[in-house]
């Protein structure tokens, strides 16, 4: 690895193996989408034997045998259930069907070996939709494998959340599935599907307070109208797409403690007033943050604000750690800085993460957030640090375009483990240093 915590000699930076703007040009990769069944192109492996951590009398054998009315089944936080596939080959996903999977929701994690020793987590804390009793597809990167393990932490009933049970599963290789949608920067850079909720110009805060399915999340597309006065999420399972979306108060789009919501290809602006002033505030897992744009967001003079493109953190009224979070394709830039004037509207910080006990807060989930994603992003001016990581693990940072200007790109706390900033980031001069050890080669799609 090279240590770049050393000051960088202008003009050079790190390296780029692939340019911002083809990356900004490209489809976007939305990694663990949950679809309803095994993926059609998808070649479901053969599983040679099943094994588990304990069971009620209910055996693993029970998820191999075709039949939805038998199930494996455990209690207690992180129960197991393994399957061998015989040998080392590449898989992609696993899909399963869960016990009254129509009327609860599974949290479990999934993890691959190629030997039955050392293992890696592809998915932590995922959760079944809550919506069927028939299989449901969880992707991942492509890995290799012989050996794929869920573990359990239980379901969302209040009778029997202490239990993990699945009744069928599968293991699928990689087939020749359909590429992704095409999507590039800014409103418009995303077509609006068939059944999605269109959003006339608002005159005031517009408020989503109904959801879809992890399946089939439910789409609210602006088609370029305006929204002033920000957008609030308070559901499950959204998307929020094609959106002008003029702030008028301390945030423009803010969702409070779901999962599942995707926020695509809005611009942002008009964020104001004192505090923290976010063009992005998100508490929850699963979250997906794609080619959205914020340029000189801020409005007025912030003074003692502190302004952020996107900012989440962990406390008794944000209790939950977020997971899985993908951060893609964005472009936010403010006002350059170099004196770090109050007065000027610039960014402090492109992206501020503090997890459990982080920051002066307290209370919350205290798992940990772990799982993301930050690639192929524009990230402008900011003060100390770009990038502030105070508690989230195994975080890639790949391919952004870092063009402003700052103390340090990173400040990563002793509170994260598995941070990795790859040299394929673009690094501008007025950068003092990165902040952190560099890992070479290219990072994740």
């Amino acid at each position: 690895m090279n240590d770049l915590n050393a000051p960088l000699p202008p003009p050079a930076g790190i390296p780029v193996r692939r340019m911002l703007t083809a990356a900004l040009c490209a489809c976007v990769t939305l990694g663990s989408l949950v679809l309803l069944g095994p993926a059609a192109s998808a070649a479901t492996l053969p599983i040679t034997s099943v094994t588990a951590s304990s069971d009620d009398g209910n055996e693993p054998d029970n998820t191999i045998d075709g039949d939805l009315s038998t199930r494996w089944s455990a209690a207690g936080d992180g129960v197991w259930i393994r399957f061998d596939l015989g040998s080392v080959t590449t898989v992609d996903s696993v899909s399963l069907a869960w016990y009254d999977g129509d009327s609860r929701r599974a949290t479990f994690d999934v993890r691959l070996s190629e030997d039955g020793s050392t293992w890696t987590t592809v998915l932590s804390r995922a959760t079944s939709s809550g919506t069927t009793r028939s299989l449901e597809t969880y992707n991942f990167a492509d890995a290799p494998a012989r050996y794929v393990q869920i573990v359990g932490h239980g379901n969302d009933s209040s009778d029997s959340a202490k239990w993990t049970s699945i009744t069928e599963a599968a293991v699928s290789a990689p087939g020749d599935d359909p590429p992704p949608p095409e999507q590039s920067l800014g409103v418009g850079g995303v077509a609006t599907p068939p059944g999605a909720i269109l959003v006339p110009d608002q005159d005031s805060r517009y408020e989503i307070e109904s959801g879809g399915t992890s399946a089939d999340p439910k789409v609210y597309d602006c088609q370029g109208n305006t929204i002033h006065g920000g957008v609030r999420i308070e559901a499950d399972h959204v998307v929020i797409q094609n959106c002008y979306v003029d702030a008028e108060q301390q945030y423009g789009i803010y969702s409070d403690n779901n999962t599942n919501v995707t926020i695509q290809n809005n611009d942002i602006k008009g964020v104001e007033g004192p505090g923290d002033l976010n063009a992005i505030t998100f508490f929850g897992d699963r979250h997906k943050i794609l080619y959205n744009t914020a340029v000189n967001f801020v409005t007025g003079d912030p003074g003692d604000s502190h302004t952020d493109f996107i900012q989440t953190w962990v406390s008794d009224s944000h209790p939950i750690a977020s997971d899985d979070v993908q951060i893609r394709g964005n472009k936010a830039v403010g006002p350059p800085n170099p004196d770090r004037e109050d007065s000027v509207p610039s960014i402090h910080q492109w992206l501020m993460v503090e997890d459990y006990g982080r920051g002066g807060n307290s209370g919350g989930n205290t798992d940990g957030m772990r799982n993301w994603i930050v690639a192929d992003n524009e990230m402008g001016d900011s003060w100390n640090q770009s990038i502030k990581l105070d508690g989230p693990d195994d975080v890639s940072i790949t391919r952004n375009n870092f063009a402003g200007s700052s103390t340090r790109v990173m400040e990563v706390t002793s509170a994260s483990t598995g941070v990795k900033f790859y040299s394929d980031n673009r690094v501008g001069e007025d950068y003092g240093r990165v902040g952190m050890t560099v890992t070479p080669g290219e990072g994740p799609p």
